[in-house]
């Protein structure tokens, strides 16, 4: 049974991916502190249909546990993306990251519960 999870977000540059991963951070240092980490169950979390997030993980020869897309969660949430500042202009502290990092704890949890 895992005691952590990975989480693995998409690297690319749009304002879907900064919200993701600003999110992470909120999630690593503040709701989920110490339940996150490498080597565990992995959750990838895609900012677009490219995939980005689920091809590293693999390249390590592992696989997503379970793998979410940040369009269809802005859109269960009524997070508006084309209102997001752009580029990395987006605080973890702006409503829509926490939004979505209470959502990705909540997501942790499953994957611990689930191992």
């Amino acid at each position: 049974m895992a005691d952590k999870v990975c989480l693995q977000p998409c690297l690319g540059l749009r304002k879907e991916a900064v919200l993701c991963r600003q999110a992470f951070y909120v999630v690593h240092e503040d709701l989920r502190a110490g339940k996150t980490d490498a080597m565990y169950p992995v959750l990838a979390v895609e900012a677009c249909d490219l995939d980005c997030a689920t091809r590293l993980v693999d390249k390590k020869g592992k696989q997503a546990a379970r793998t979410v897309r940040v369009p269809e969660m802005a859109k269960e949430f009524g997070i508006d993306l084309d209102s997001l500042p752009e580029g990395d202009n987006i605080s973890p502290d702006h409503p829509a990251v926490q939004t979505l990092a209470k959502r990705v704890a909540e997501l942790v949890d499953e994957l611990l519960a689930a191992s």
